[in-house]
């Protein structure tokens, strides 16, 4: 966390403004000559079909000269396969879009990252942006979920105590921290707020698991349970096909994950990579985002996805700068034992 912050770019906000083609030394009518010289982007990301497919194919619009070969893989399998292909040359990729890890910060560290400021980062707040190779352009938040049918809105939880109500006995669900760094942020988050022995108090009452994140969606819908705390992609895409829920974000604070956007040093095509990365920064790529991805963005004034509210106004906590290593273990050990999975 600290190593972060140091790290983390000190650059003003300001308002969002048209990106101009030069930058802070950036010539973006020359990168993009390049990029469309090239022809080509491969492009390892962690968007589900068919959204990223969608978002894919606006950038294309805006630059069909440039065809994209895409590969998706989850975050873990796409660190796993980049790392041990990249150490050994073999790696093709000339951009990634996966979920915040300290893996990041090594590949760094390692001299593994391209090094370059998008003219279009500028108007971004600094907790956004690492080490001019790290791009945070669209979040994964935690919420509270309750379904319409069994849970009045006046009663539904407005704050994360609410969660522990004992009210909510054996009515509750989430995904278990041992499989998500979204749920140990949102434990951070818990413990930063003097939450405390939150393993046994939910176990107490009678928290229920799921088959990953839309798992949990799924039974609140279903009514196999009432309230969850889970992430917020699965919510969205229920709630855009109008399923029975709702989402509460807390005033006290929202634990969010980012999808960062990095360079390898060693690319292909590494001008198609930075078109590609300066487009997604741009208002015009933030707003693909909302329409075809769905997830709240991270440009101020871009706007908000259709089905829940945006950013703008909330107060975000990144996994980045709530998590360590040392906290992470320690969850992971007292969730097992407390749940008897050693």
């Amino acid at each position: 966390m600290t190593l972060l912050r140091r790290s983390m770019l000190q650059m003003p906000f300001v308002a969002a403004a048209a990106s101009p083609a030069f930058a802070d030394g950036v010539d973006m009518v020359a990168v993009t000559a390049a990029a469309v010289k090239q022809g080509k982007l491969n492009l390892l990301h962690n968007i589900p079909p068919p959204l990223g497919d969608l978002w894919i194919a606006e950038f294309q619009k805006a630059f069909p000269k440039i065809a994209v070969e895409a590969n998706r893989l989850g975050s873990t399998e796409m660190m796993q396969r980049f790392g041990t292909e990249y150490q050994a040359g073999a790696s093709d990729a000339d951009l990634l879009v996966t979920l915040w890890d300290e893996t990041l910060l090594k590949w760094s560290d390692q001299g593994w990252l391209r090094t370059w400021t998008p003219p279009e980062s500028a108007v971004y707040p600094a907790h956004f942006k690492a080490r001019d190779q790290i791009y945070t352009s669209h979040l994964n938040r935690s919420c509270l979920v309750t379904s319409k049918t069994k849970v009045k809105e006046a009663d539904a939880p407005k704050e994360w105590t609410d969660f522990f109500d004992p009210k909510w006995q054996g009515k509750i669900g989430m995904d278990p921290p041992w499989r998500s760094v979204a749920v140990q942020a949102m434990l951070a988050v818990w413990d930063q707020q003097g939450i405390k022995d939150v393993a046994k108090r939910l176990k107490a009452n009678g928290v229920r698991f799921f088959n990953g994140s839309a798992g949990v969606v799924q039974a609140v819908i279903r009514g196999d349970i009432q309230v969850a705390a889970v992430i917020d992609p699965p919510v969205i895409a229920a709630l855009n096909d109008e399923a029975p829920i709702r989402a509460i974000f807390p005033a006290s604070g929202v634990p969010a994950v980012g999808n960062c956007f990095l360079m390898p040093a060693k690319a292909p095509h590494p001008e198609a990579g930075m078109l590609f990365l300066n487009w997604s920064l741009s208002l015009e790529g933030q707003k693909a985002i909302l329409s075809t991805i769905g997830s709240p963005v991270t440009r101020p004034g871009a706007g908000s996805p259709k089905a829940v509210p945006g950013v703008d106004g909330q107060k975000i906590l990144l996994s980045s700068e709530m998590l360590t290593p040392a906290f992470q273990k320690a969850v992971i050990e007292e969730w097992r034992s407390v749940f008897g999975l050693q």
